[in-house]
């Protein structure tokens, strides 16, 4: 539709006539269906062959649709009525009588025009002659918008320039809200950059106790491995000295144990001798 019409979509008429348009293709093609439905005995043997131009799934719904009660009985309520009609008519909805009268009334029209020399547009002149009816055009259809009286002039402009309006405060709103989504996307920019500022800087100081605490430790370690180094030497020195003294004691005994039996000794021998050669003189 949109190859062959400019459509405006916020004119009520033209989305109207769009809905009708598609409604009436519906109803078209739904009746193409089921004169093809029709031609099966049966619903089993119409699922069994569904028509080409659509899908299983939809010609099952479609299948479901034409047995449904509530069709079958419009369906037949629809072809008694038909078989009332003895001649079948042709020349749309409106009567003779009332096409007669439309007839007289534009000849009568046109007799004005030629006497008024007015000229007038075609969508005037059908609202003239078939009558005028609120947001439609007899004989034109939906889609063309009726010439507006003096009343929905006004109303129509106040609508535009109310309309206006509302464009113009939606169109702030929006650039308002760009503007503070923007705004808003910077401060979380800024808040990542210091939020991850702040990351690195803990980083660093966890960084920095770490190197602090393992040098002191060094240095702890160090400290008591000298410490103990230098207890072992004292204790080494005080072990020598102490084994300096035991020895110096125990050959001082020894001298004197020995000085002791060597004087004990020789006092024996002296008192041996002594008898020896004093016994031998008397």
């Amino acid at each position: 539709m949109q190859d062959h019409f400019d459509l405006d979509y916020t004119r009520h008429e033209d989305v109207r006539t769009v809905v009708e348009t598609m409604m009436t293709a519906r109803r078209t093609h739904r009746n193409r269906m089921h004169a093809y439905f029709k031609k099966f005995p049966s619903k089993e043997a119409a699922l069994l062959k569904p028509h080409p131009d659509t899908t299983e799934e939809q010609w099952k719904e479609l299948c479901d649709l034409f047995t449904s009660e509530a069709f079958m009985k419009r369906s037949e309520q629809n072809k008694k009525n038909r078989s009332k009609l003895t001649v079948n008519h042709a020349t749309g909805s409106r009567s003779f009588q009332r096409t007669r009268a439309c007839m007289e009334r534009m000849d009568a029209f046109q007799r004005q025009c030629d006497l008024e020399g007015k000229t007038y547009t075609e969508i005037e002149v059908y609202s003239e002659i078939l009558g005028k009816k609120s947001g439609y055009v007899r004989g034109l259809g939906r889609a063309v918008k009726p010439p507006p009286s003096s009343t929905l002039t006004t109303q129509s402009s106040d609508l535009q320039h109310q309309l206006a309006k509302a464009r113009d405060e939606i169109e702030a709103m929006r650039a308002a809200r760009e503007k503070d989504l923007q705004e808003f996307a910077k401060k979380q920019a800024e808040m990542e950059a210091t939020l991850r500022d702040h990351r690195e800087e803990q980083w660093v100081e966890q960084e920095r106790i770490r190197l602090e605490q393992e040098e002191r430790m060094k240095r702890e370690q160090e400290r008591m491995r000298v410490e103990h180094e230098e207890r072992m030497q004292q204790e080494q020195e005080r072990m020598r000295k102490e084994q300096e003294r035991l020895q110096a004691e125990i050959s001082k005994e020894l001298e004197k144990k020995m000085s002791s039996v060597m004087e004990k000794k020789m006092s024996d021998m002296s008192k041996r001798l002594f008898s020896q050669f004093g016994g031998s003189k008397r």
